[in-house]
C-alpha cells in the first residue's frame, strides 16, 4: 500500500539527483514536457522518483491482475498527494500529480519493447492511459513527449529498450556464468544484486572488439555510483573477475577523451558511438538481470 502525506524533496537533493538523472535517456526526453506541467506541482525529479516507487509497488502485484489494480493505485496516489508537507491541496491538484506520476510510469513501461504490439506491459499501459485520459493535462503531456521522441528518432538517437519492471527471463540471455560469493564480495561493486551486475557486464563484454570498450562499463557503474571512481581499481576488478588485462593509464586517457559525463559523448566519433551503444546495452542488461 502506498503511504499518504507526501514529503517534498529538498532543493539541494533535487539539484544533486537531477544531475545524475540527466544521464538517463528517458528522463532527459520527458524532462521538459514534465517541466511545462509543473505549475507548482511535483518537479520532474520528484515525478521520476515517485514513478520508480510505483513501479516497485506494481512488481508486488500478480502480473495478470496489475491492469485491474491501476484504479486502486490512482486512489492511493491521489490520497498521497492530497497534502504536500502536511499542507492540504485541492482534489484537482492531487489528481494532476497522480497523472504526472502514472504517465511517467507508462512511459517507462513503454520502453520494454520497440514494437508496441509486443510490449509485455501493453494491457497495463492501456489501463493507465484509459484512466488518465480523464485528467486535465494528460493528452498535452503525451503529445509533448511524442514530439521529443520524434526529435530523437530524427537525430538517430532512439531510446534504448529497457524493462523497468525487470521481468524478462534470464533464458533470453542464453547460459549466464555464475560467480562465487568470494568474487561478489571482493569485486568492489556496490549494489543489491552484484551477481546480476557481473552477469550483465559479462554479457555485453562478449561484443567488445577493443580494450577501450570497457570504458562503457566503467561509465555505467560510475553513473550508478556502484564503484569507487578510481580507474586502477576498476581495471583490477576486470582482470580479477573477467580475466581481461587493461592498462589503467590508457583507460584514463580514453576517459579524458570522452569525458566523464556520458551525456556529452559524441556519436559522430566512431569509438564514442560504439561505446554509447555498449552503454545503452549494458543499462538494458542490468535492468533485466537485477
Amino acid at each position: 500500500m502506498i503511504e499518504s502525506n507526501y514529503k517534498r524533496i529538498s532543493k539541494e537533493k533535487l539539484r544533486q539527483t537531477k544531475t545524475k538523472l540527466y544521464n538517463d535517456p528517458l528522463f532527459s526526453m520527458i524532462y521538459m514536457p514534465l517541466w511545462h506541467q509543473r505549475k507548482g506541482d511535483l518537479t520532474p525529479v520528484e515525478v521520476w522518483k515517485e514513478a520508480e516507487m510505483v513501479i516497485q509497488e506494481m512488481k508486488a502485484i500478480k502480473r495478470d491482475i496489475r491492469h485491474l489494480e491501476v484504479s486502486t493505485i490512482v486512489e492511493e496516489l491521489t490520497e498521497r498527494y492530497s497534502t504536500f508537507d502536511n499542507v492540504a491541496r485541492t482534489e484537482e491538484k492531487a489528481q494532476h500529480s497522480t497523472m504526472l506520476v502514472l504517465a511517467t510510469v507508462m512511459f517507462m513501461l513503454a520502453e520494454a519493447d520497440a514494437d508496441w504490439k509486443h510490449n509485455p506491459h501493453l494491457q497495463l499501459c492501456r489501463s493507465i492511459s484509459q484512466i488518465l485520459s480523464r485528467i486535465e493535462g494528460f493528452k498535452e503531456l503525451c503529445r509533448d513527449v511524442k514530439t521529443e521522441e520524434n526529435n530523437l528518432a530524427e537525430a538517430n538517437a532512439p531510446l534504448p529498450i529497457r524493462d523497468f519492471m525487470g521481468e524478462e527471463r534470464k533464458k533470453d540471455f542464453g547460459e549466464l556464468p555464475s560467480f562465487s560469493g568470494d568474487v561478489i564480495s571482493k569485486c568492489g561493486i556496490r549494489h543489491g544484486n552484484v551477481a546480476g551486475i557481473l552477469q550483465a557486464i559479462w554479457h555485453v563484454s562478449r561484443e567488445f572488439s577493443a580494450n577501450n570498450d570497457w570504458i562503457a562499463v566503467y561509465a555505467v557503474l560510475l553513473e550508478m555510483e556502484a564503484i569507487t571512481p578510481t580507474m586502477t581499481s576498476f581495471c583490477a576488478m576486470v582482470k580479477a573477475v573477467f580475466g581481461v588485462g587493461i592498462d589503467s593509464r590508457y583507460m584514463n586517457s580514453v576517459l579524458r577523451s570522452h569525458g566523464e559525463d556520458i551525456g556529452k559523448w559524441n556519436a559522430i566519433y566512431d569509438d564514442q558511438k560504439r561505446h554509447l551503444e555498449f552503454v545503452n546495452a549494458l543499462r538494458m542488461y542490468i535492468s533485466r538481470l537485477t
